[in-house]
C-alpha cells in the first residue's frame, strides 16, 4: 500500500520518519496551503535519507523547512522518480528537529501576516520614530519590492526569500508602521488576479506577457482597468500564449481569467461590456 494522506493526519516529521524506517527511495510529493495559496513541493530520499526538497526557486533546506509550515494537504510517496544530487547532507533527526523549531517560530507571525494574495504598500507618512528601526539585508530586500502593487506571493517570488520568510517580515514590516495593506480599487484587484492565474498556470513568463497585453489597452501595470478592457486583455492574451502552449490550453486559461473578472465586477457590469 503506498504512503499517502493528508497532513492533517500526518505531520511532515511522522512522514520523515516512516520513509526512514522503511529506508525506502524517492520522493514525497506534497500539495498544500500556506495563506490561502498553493503551496507545491518535494521531499527527495535515498535509502531513507532526505538528499533534497524543491518547492519553486528555494534552496533546498529553505524548501524543506517551507514544507513544515504547511498545516493542511495531501501527500503521496513516489518511486521510481528521477533524483537530484544530494544537496541535503544533515541527519533526518536533524532536520526534523529544525522543522519543528521553526515551526514554533512562525507560529506567531503567520497569524499576523496578511493573505499571500494582499497587496502591501509603504505607509505614507510613517512615525519620526522609525527613524530607530534597523533593518537586516532581507528585510531591505523586501521593503525595495514593496510598491503598493505587489502581492505578498509576488515579493516571495522576485525577492527569492520564499512565503513564509517573507511573511515573517512582512508582519514585522507591518507591526513597525512602515508597511500596510492597501485597498484596491475593483479593477487593480482584477489585474492582480489575472496575474495570479498566468503565474499559477505558466509561470512568470505568462505574467509578463498578460502586463503586456494590459500595456497594450492603456493600462500600466497595476492599473484600474474597465470590464470591456478586461474583455480585450484576456482576448490579447490568449491569443499570445496560443502560440506557446496551443489554441485549446490557451483557451481553457482566459476563460478561467474571464469567469474571474465577471466574478469579481459582479455579474451586471461584466455582460454589459462589450467582448474583447
Amino acid at each position: 500500500m503506498p504512503l499517502q494522506g493528508d497532513l492533517s493526519d500526518f505531520s511532515l516529521s511522522d512522514i520523515i520518519q516512516l520513509v526512514d524506517l522503511s529506508k525506502q527511495t524517492g520522493a514525497v510529493h506534497i500539495v498544500g496551503n500556506l495563506k490561502g495559496k498553493e503551496i507545491e513541493g518535494w521531499i527527495y530520499f535515498r535509502n531513507g535519507q532526505v538528499i533534497s526538497a524543491r518547492v519553486g526557486r528555494l534552496p533546498a533546506e529553505e524548501a524543506l523547512y517551507t514544507l513544515f509550515a504547511l498545516q493542511s494537504g495531501s501527500f503521496v510517496f513516489e518511486e521510481g522518480v528521477d533524483l537530484p544530487p544530494r544537496e541535503i547532507t544533515a541527519s533526518n533527526e536533524v532536520l526534523i528537529m529544525e522543522g519543528v523549531r521553526r515551526v514554533d517560530e512562525w507560529g506567531a507571525f503567520l497569524e499576523k501576516a496578511p493573505p499571500l494574495n494582499t497587496v502591501v504598500g509603504l505607509v505614507t507618512a510613517p512615525d519620526e520614530r522609525l527613524q530607530e528601526i534597523s533593518l537586516e539585508p532581507e528585510e531591505w530586500r523586501i521593503l525595495t519590492l514593496v510598491d503598493g502593487r505587489n502581492t505578498i506571493a509576488q515579493i516571495a517570488e522576485r525577492s527569492g526569500l520564499g512565503e513564509v520568510r517573507t511573511c515573517q517580515i512582512i508582519a514585522r514590516l507591518i507591526e513597525a508602521g512602515l508597511v500596510e495593506e492597501k485597498q484596491l480599487r475593483v479593477g487593480e484587484l482584477v489585474f492582480q488576479e489575472l496575474g495570479r492565474i498566468a503565474s499559477e498556470n505558466l509561470g512568470h513568463s505568462a505574467r509578463v506577457l498578460l502586463e503586456d497585453a494590459f500595456r497594450r489597452q492603456g493600462i500600466p501595470a497595476g492599473g484600474d482597468a474597465t470590464p470591456a478592457q478586461v474583455q480585450a486583455v484576456c482576448t490579447a492574451f490568449e491569443r499570445s500564449i496560443a502560440l506557446l502552449v496551443g489554441p485549446s490550453r490557451a483557451r481553457r486559461l482566459a476563460e478561467e481569467m474571464r469567469a474571474r473578472a465577471r466574478e469579481l465586477y459582479g455579474e451586471a457590469a461584466w455582460d454589459a461590456a462589450p467582448e474583447g
